[in-house]
């Protein structure tokens, strides 16, 4: 990761140094510069009266910039006077006392009495000498607009590995575990390789996925919502595992269309180099000309959230606001919920949101036979591209495998009352008759209820519970939840 996107604008918190926190001095510098960033955003329109208020407005934000840079910038030494600093800056810029009296509009015996420190400098004076470029007091880059977003974003790191993120160390122990004798597989790794990512590319855009999921999700309902909490305010929309990320880009489109001035960072995390990759390309073809909108991709583990400080920044510090996006079902996918969503999200502040899809259960009972009576997917087999996509992995990475089949078992030992979950059981044939089995994937349902009153434990409290629509969808909704303080 590059030093210089630590100070980045997207990542406006995470500073170099030794500590985590900015100091007061930076912070001020960037809320200022914020403030700055949104006069010249202010549009006066043809109005001659706003358009003198605009320019004054600027213009006093400037002067406080240049005062507070003066008088607080760290490079300053609190010892030496601002006589030597002016002197410093006079000789260096090769100006006479006389000329830097001229250019700012000061007597010549008020510039000697400085440089002696037998006077100091008003605000008024201060001010003239910041005029004064060629004294350069203050670096143009504090007072001057930041640059267009247009552009500026173009120029900016969009795409990190997090640090200590080892995919082809993921790849080996991957191989190691299905050359052992069996067990349940970690459901990152059959998105890791690029064969694998192809065929899920494939599942998910089948026409049954696309009517089920793509066109059931109640975007438009999620973005009202969202809208309805926080208002128009700067967004960062973190998307765990977005897969091709085309239901998360639909998404955020929404949200933009519900913002007066959008400030969207979009960012998306993923294990998957090859899933990672077409979700970002996807996400900057659609946001490529939108200014308000900065797509950066992320590659690595969201079971290890807390590390990547690139997303820890404090909300209420930098008047921003953060959306934490598990789509496509992926809450099905997590071993231990309660666990994960404790843990994952250590580094969430009070007012983040969460939000997720989640299958809901076909009945509350934990009976199996009345399990298996209920939910029909239980009543077919694994479809075939399920079989293709969970099975490439095996016969590419298993050695002396001679065959693959595939079949549902029925997970009720969980950890939240009313769900179950549907394991997707490879059983692998070898060589003499041997085989061995391997849980390669799990999808959960789950009793509203249950999941909410978890989440209420961890405090996060439920602010939109949204159905999915459409005939064709099974029984399925987006669940939305706001960080509260610790009780």
């Amino acid at each position: 990761m590059q030093v210089e996107s630590a100070n980045s604008s997207e990542f406006p918190s995470v500073l170099s140094g030794d500590t985590l926190e900015p100091s007061p001095y930076q912070a001020a510098l960037f809320h200022l510069r914020q403030g700055l960033q949104a006069l010249g955003d202010l549009s006066p329109g043809s109005d001659r009266v706003k358009r003198q208020a605009h320019d004054e407005l600027v213009s006093l934000q400037r002067q406080v910039l240049q005062l507070l840079h003066v008088h607080f910038a760290p490079s300053r030494d609190a010892r030496r006077r601002f006589g030597d600093v002016l002197r410093q800056h006079r000789s260096e810029a090769g100006l006479t006392q006389e000329q830097v009296a001229d250019y700012s509009q000061l007597s010549l015996s008020l510039i000697r009495k400085l440089e002696q420190g037998t006077k100091q400098p008003g605000r008024t004076a201060l001010l003239s000498l910041c005029s004064v470029a060629e004294l350069k007091l203050v670096p143009s880059e504090v007072t001057t607009l930041p640059a267009v977003r247009e552009y500026s974003h173009r120029l900016a790191p969009n795409w990190y590995v997090s640090p200590g993120f080892d995919s082809v160390q993921m790849m080996s122990d991957f191989g190691q575990q299905l050359n052992g004798g069996g067990g349940s597989m970690e459901q990152t790794y059959v998105y890791l390789d690029h064969k694998s990512a192809l065929d899920w590319i494939q599942l998910c855009n089948t026409p049954s996925y696309i009517a089920s999921f793509r066109e059931s999700m109640p975007h438009e309902a999620i973005a009202k919502r969202i809208h309805e909490v926080f208002g128009n305010v700067g967004l960062d929309l973190i998307a765990l595992g977005p897969g091709d990320g085309k239901s998360e880009v639909q998404l955020v489109k929404q949200i933009r269309q519900h913002c007066d001035e959008p400030n969207i960072r979009f960012y998306l995390l993923d294990a998957s180099q090859p899933l990672l990759s077409r979700a970002f390309k996807h996400a900057a073809d659609a946001f490529d000309d939108d200014a308000g909108v900065f797509v950066c991709g992320i590659q690595g583990n969201f079971h290890h959230l807390p590390r990547y400080m690139q997303l820890h920044y404090t909300p209420a510090r930098s008047h921003r606001r953060r959306i934490y996006m598990l789509l496509g079902n992926t809450i099905g996918n997590i071993e231990h919920e309660p666990y994960f969503f404790q843990n994952a999200f250590a580094g969430a502040a009070p007012g983040d949101l969460l939000l997720f899809d989640a299958d809901y259960s076909f009945t509350t009972s934990n009976d199996p036979a009345q399990i298996r009576s209920q939910d029909p997917a239980l009543s077919k087999p694994v479809p075939e591209g399920h079989q293709r996509w969970l099975g490439g992995p095996i016969r590419r990475y298993c050695h002396d495998v001679q065959d693959v089949s595939f079949s549902f078992r029925l997970d009720t030992n969980r950890p939240l009352a009313g769900s179950y979950g549907l394991q997707f059981i490879a059983k692998v044939s070898l060589p003499g008759q041997r085989t061995k089995e391997f849980c390669m994937w799990q999808v959960r349902r789950y009793e509203p209820q249950s999941l909410i009153q978890c989440m209420r434990n961890l405090d996060w409290e439920p602010i939109g519970q949204i159905p999915f629509t459409g005939s064709k969808t099974r029984p399925k909704g987006v669940l939305i939840f706001q960080k509260r303080m610790p009780r």
